[in-house]
């Protein structure tokens, strides 16, 4: 690819290489030549072209020549489209606040803020100056730094006429409200129907909830504004930090939405059910094909092709879906002495026909097939034109798989369920998909979508869920994610594991996601004090799966403090295992 760079003081009026003479005071600008003396000035028009793209892990490469002198010299690139770094809003709590950037910078640059930092009730610009590994400025950008007058969350009203909401298969006929909220977010008595949402979660007494309006509605500014039906609204009583799915979402924001991927936004609120204060939620998306969630080509209404998206979920629960299949055999394909076990697929994406079942079935079961047999070390496989096994053209392992998968997508999601020890992560909630149509940007199977976090980061009584030592994703256990498991055995995993990890770690999400869980807890302490006056649940051992540690969480920050300092304490084991040097880990 080659675009025209313009170099010089005069180069946007000049078509050519302008001369100068040696001589003092004379000057003659209507000679032009393509061949320039020692003695000329060239104002030069440059043509870049890309020798090496940028990725995330490594810089690239661009060459820059003149084409009327032929001068050229090489430059490096990076690739800075993964982050944002836009306002920041926080209500008044006594504490200092920052604008940060959110997202991955690349390896070999850093960043340094101007002016930041707000303490009392205010605004202010605050400037993020991008450098290479050299200090050289790459990009500035700005954005403001802004304390308001502490509200508490915002408030949504449902009501149903005190129609009971019993089910997760029947929506009851609603209204919803908000306030408490930027007048530009305020609705008033909007259409649409709630029910009961989750499977292990329809146990619990604080229930959570899906919402469904009649016509397209943003909740809360959301998604940068999204309109959409779906909605959910998350209980989070089995976390007594109510931050689990959170810090989860806030992280998956940063290594999925800027690369062209999915994570839900969230905001916490109060919920009132037909005027009775019901606790405190996190409001999110539903997780569902759409143009700003996840864009995937959807067929219209009883078209049975099978060009279209997919969007599969790992769900032990599948076979309550209308549409799903199974994965694996009875008694389990062993890798390296370990049994992956057959697993369930449900389709949560529009399809219309059994073809398209058997379509996604045999795409996903050979995709597995190709992967296994890799791992096993019996040899490089790819998928065809009809789904079906040949010998791969490619040498390496990576380069095979990453024909088949979109192998950055798969990495950031291991790293995000690595660090929080997700317990549903090859259980249930674990998304991937494919889009076959000719405007397809999923050509290859993509991880995203991250769901359900309640149950981790050491929130289950349960070994090796509890311990916030060791590694997860590539050891067997009951919930052991086989794609995960598999991608560990290949010859590649650990050097990249390695890189991920600490391309994570450089970006500071860990640290950000820290800082908004203490930030929440602390501006908001009255609000989920209301909360569990409401839900007597903080200390207890409820639900059962719920580790003896609770029974010493006195007030809700306590549980905060427990889950903050079960993730650094994380990663200061995954920093042992990923990064021989943790030392280089920018500070």
């Amino acid at each position: 690819m080659k675009k025209l760079v313009f170099v010089g003081v005069f180069a946007l009026l000049l078509s050519s290489c302008g001369t100068t003479s040696s001589s003092r005071g004379e000057s003659d600008y209507s000679s032009f030549s393509s061949s320039i003396s020692s003695e000329s000035i060239c104002y030069h028009f440059y043509y870049e072209e890309v020798i090496k793209k940028p990725t995330m892990l490594e810089s690239g490469l661009k060459k820059l020549t003149c084409q009327y002198c032929g001068d050229s010299k090489e430059e490096t690139i990076y690739k800075l489209d993964e982050f944002v770094f836009e306002d920041s809003v926080y209500q008044y709590d006594g504490n200092e606040h920052n604008a940060v950037i959110k997202g991955l910078l690349p390896f070999g640059t850093t960043v340094e803020y101007v002016n930041n930092g707000l303490k009392e009730k205010g605004s202010k610009e605050v400037t993020a100056n991008i450098y290479d590994e050299n200090h050289k400025l790459l990009m500035s950008k700005k954005a403001n730094l802004i304390i308001e007058d502490n509200v508490g969350f915002p408030n949504i009203y449902v009501n149903t006429n005190n129609v009971k909401i019993e089910d997760k298969e029947n929506y009851v006929d609603m209204t919803l409200s908000t306030n408490n909220c930027a007048n530009k977010y305020v609705i008033n008595d909007v259409a649409g129907g709630i029910r009961l949402r989750g499977n292990g979660t329809l146990t619990y007494d604080k229930k959570a909830y899906r919402l469904k309006f009649n016509n397209k509605v943003n909740l809360l500014g959301l998604n940068n504004n999204l309109k959409a039906k779906s909605w959910v609204l998350i209980a989070d009583y089995a976390d007594q930090s109510m931050m689990r799915n959170e810090t989860a979402f806030y992280m998956g924001n940063s290594l999925l939405n800027y690369s062209k991927n999915y994570c839900s936004s969230y905001q916490h609120v109060n919920v009132y059910l037909n005027d009775k204060y019901n606790g405190v939620y996190l409001l999110a998306e539903q997780q569902q094909v759409n143009k700003s969630r996840i864009n995937l080509a959807e067929p219209e209404t009883d078209y049975t092709g099978t060009d279209i998206g997919y969007l599969l979920e790992l769900d032990n629960y599948a076979k309550q879906e209308d549409y799903y299949f199974e994965i694996g055999n009875n008694f389990g394909d062993s890798v390296n002495g370990v049994n992956l076990p057959k697993k369930a697929y449900s389709i949560k994406s529009d399809i219309y026909s059994k073809e398209q079942v058997n379509f996604a079935k045999k795409y996903l079961g050979n995709l597995y097939t190709a992967f296994m047999r890799m791992a096993k070390g019996e040899g490089l496989f790819i998928l065809n034109e009809n789904n079906e096994l040949i010998e791969s053209p490619y040498t390496t392992q990576y380069e095979t798989l990453n024909s088949m998968m979109d192998l950055d997508s798969v990495f950031k999601m291991y790293v995000l369920h690595e660090l929080m020890k997700n317990c549903d992560v090859g259980f249930s909630s674990f998304y991937m998909f494919v889009d076959f149509s000719e405007t397809s940007l999923y050509k290859r199977l993509t991880f995203g979508a991250p769901w359900d976090f309640d149950w981790s980061s050491g929130n289950v009584n349960e070994s090796p869920y509890t311990t916030s030592k060791g590694e997860y994703n590539s050891t067997n256990f009951n919930h052991m994610n086989p794609w995960f498991y598999m991608l560990s055995k290949t010859d590649f995993f650990k050097e990249l594991i390695s890189q991920y990890y600490r391309l994570f770690m450089d970006s500071h999400l860990l640290e950000y996601a820290i800082d908004n869980a203490n930030y929440e807890a602390d501006a908001f302490a009255s609000e989920f004090a209301k909360n569990y006056e409401k839900w007597k649940t903080l200390g207890t051992i409820i639900p059962k799966y719920t580790p003896n540690d609770v029974k010493s969480f006195k007030v809700h920050k306590d549980a905060v403090n427990h889950f903050v300092n079960w993730l650094k304490s994380r990663k200061e084991s995954l920093d042992s295992i990923f990064l021989p040097n943790p030392e280089i880990i920018n500070e």
